[in-house]
């Protein structure tokens, strides 16, 4: 903890220097910033069942769109938004009842994103200008419980405030990091039997402290535009951390070796994001996007002690691996390379 302090430290200490040996430019209100770039992604083959090479078909598409939204409002204040939406699906023929009989199976979700950031900026010259912030974050199917899908699931919601400072801005690069005090609040809902028929909604509460530098490059004499969030959040509360004591007591009675959960939620949160695209052509283009995320402790998991301590070992067993799905020891790795048709509106 000492070393991430002191690493936060560092990086705002360099960062205010930095900004502060440049010379302070007068801020001016202007019209409306837009830009958005939309993508799909396609990929299709299909064979025979008696082809000798035994290949299998598949359907894969991605749809993607990144918007932003940004004006200096007055010359005391910016508001900047960005929304990013993606989705996508793999098909596959695989074999059939009959003998050499290929058949489509039902399509897996690869890709799934709702994303919303809204930041408001007071830009009052000083070395820091207060921030305010709100996000909003959900996917189109939650898929990750063998028993069922559940739309829209979870949604987290956040809002934070602080102070931030703007490294570089120029009119097509900036770099913005802050500092500040979050709230989240978590919506969702999850399964309560070994059928999945039974659906109960829930919520959770959690505030700590978040530092998040955004990060928006031009490269290659401007033919590739980069894109980079670095977020990190240390939870200082959390609403259920008393019912997750019991629901962890339960769950190592009934298994001995289990290892105890109640201080995951804890640990600090770091998201790390990096988006590149190129446009080849009007309508044809690159992207790459590659995302490192540490959390922990997901607090979409229900936490109810009750279940935890179930008589039925079924609906304890089935509970219990609901909880561990949103225990997650190691980073999480995303990396998408797509030769994709795509559209710059703005």
């Amino acid at each position: 903890m000492r070393f991430r302090v002191l690493l936060l430290a560092l990086v705002l200490t360099a960062a205010v220097r930095s900004a502060a040996a440049d010379e302070a430019k007068p801020i001016e209100p202007g019209p409306w910033k837009f830009g958005t770039n939309v993508g799909l992604n396609l990929a299709q083959s299909a064979f025979s069942s008696n082809w000798s090479g035994g290949d299998r078909g598949s359907i894969v598409w991605v749809l993607n769109s990144q918007s932003s939204a940004e004006r200096q409002i007055s010359k005391s204040f910016d508001w900047a938004n960005q929304l990013n939406l993606a989705y996508g699906e793999t098909e596959q023929q695989q074999t059939g009842t009959t003998a050499g009989e290929l058949r489509w199976q039902s399509p897996d979700k690869t890709t799934d994103l709702l994303s919303l950031q809204s930041t408001g900026r007071w830009t009052l010259g000083g070395s820091a200008d207060p921030y305010a912030a709100f996000s909003a974050e959900s996917q189109f199917r939650d898929q990750t419980d063998p028993r069922g899908t559940i739309p829209l699931n979870p949604v987290k919601l956040k809002e934070s405030a602080g102070l931030a400072r703007v490294l570089f801005k120029t009119d097509s690069s900036q770099a913005v990091t802050r500092i500040g005090f979050a709230l989240r609040q978590t919506l969702a809902r999850a399964f309560t039997d070994t059928a999945g028929r039974d659906e109960r909604s829930f919520s959770t509460n959690d505030g700590g402290i978040e530092w998040q530098t955004n990060v928006q490059q031009p490269l290659l004499r401007a033919k590739v535009l980069y894109k980079a969030q670095l977020l990190a959040y240390q939870p200082l509360f959390y609403s259920k951390a008393n019912q997750l004591e019991q629901v962890d007591a339960a769950l190592r009675a009934a298994s001995p070796g289990r290892e105890s959960i109640s201080n995951f939620w804890k640990v600090v949160t770091v998201d790390f994001q990096n988006n590149f695209a190129a446009q080849i052509t009007k309508s044809f283009g690159v992207s790459l996007a590659a995302e490192w995320t540490y959390e922990k402790f997901d607090e979409a998991a229900l936490v109810d002690p009750t279940l935890a301590a179930s008589a039925d070992p079924a609906t304890q067993a089935a509970y219990a691996a609901q909880v561990d799905k949103n225990v997650r020891k190691a980073g999480q790795f995303r990396e998408v390379l797509a030769l994709a048709f795509t559209y710059r509106l703005f």
